[in-house]
C-alpha cells in the first residue's frame, strides 16, 4: 500500500523537491562548508565511515559525520509508526549524551517527511519555510538533513540525518555522503528484531 504524499510540500508547480529552500532574506546564519566534500570523495568518506563503525562503534561514526557539517545533532532513528526510535545520537556540544531508546511521536519529526516520501530531505530554516508552517517540529528544529535507511528489499526502516536549533545550511553533496553510509546502518536498526 502507497503511502499518502505530503501534499503540503509540493511547489508552485506541483513539484515535491527535495530541498525546502528558504528565500535569501531569510537566510543570514551559519552556512555549511561547502568546499569540504567536493575536496573529498565520496568513495573515500563511506571507506572511513565503514572502518569508523567497525572499528568504533555507530558513536565514533556518526561523530565523524557530524564533524563534516556545522549542524549540531546527528541521529539514527528506527520508524516505528506512529512512533520514532532513537538508536543513537551525537550531540557535538555534549558528546557524552546518551538518549538511545527514547521514543517520539514520528508525525512530530522531520524524520516522518523523510518516511513517507522514502527519499531524502532537507531544509536550511524552516521558520522560513511557508510549507512547514504548520509542522510541529517547525519552531525546535529548524534544520534537518536526512535520508532513509532501507532494508534490501527497498522499505524504509529508519532515518540517518543532521539537525540543529538553528539554521543551517548544507551542500548537496554532503546529502549524497547519507544516503552513500546508509545502509551500512541496517544492522544497527535491525538489532531489535
Amino acid at each position: 500500500m502507497a503511502r499518502p504524499l505530503l501534499s503540503f510540500l509540493r511547489d508552485d508547480r506541483g513539484q515535491d523537491p527535495e530541498e525546502l529552500v528558504p528565500t535569501p532574506q531569510s537566510m543570514p546564519i551559519a552556512s555549511a562548508n561547502a568546499a569540504r566534500v567536493g575536496a573529498d570523495s565520496i568513495l573515500a568518506v563511506r571507506n572511513a565511515f565503514e572502518a569508523q563503525l567497525r572499528c568504533g562503534g555507530l558513536a565514533a561514526a556518526l561523530a565523524m559525520l557530524n564533524e563534516r557539517t556545522r549542524f549540531r545533532f546527528t541521529g539514527l532513528y528506527r520508524v516505528a509508526p506512529p512512533q520514532l526510535l532513537n538508536i543513537a545520537l551525537y550531540d557535538r556540544e555534549n558528546p557524552t549524551l546518551s538518549i538511545a531508546g527514547a521514543v517520539c511521536a514520528l508525525t512530530d519529526t522531520y524524520c516522518s517527511i523523510v518516511y513517507e516520501r522514502g527519499r531524502a530531505f532537507r531544509v536550511s530554516d524552516a521558520p522560513a519555510e511557508v510549507r512547514l508552517y504548520a509542522h510541529p517540529a517547525r519552531d525546535s528544529v529548524q534544520s534537518y538533513a536526512g535520508v532513509p535507511v532501507r532494508l534490501p528489499g527497498g522499505n524504509v526502516l529508519g532515518t540517518l540525518c543532521h539537525f540543529d536549533g538553528r539554521p543551517r545550511i548544507m551542500p548537496a553533496s554532503e546529502l549524497s555522503v547519507l544516503r552513500e553510509v546508509a545502509p551500512f546502518l541496517v544492522s544497527w536498526l535491525r538489532a531489535d528484531d
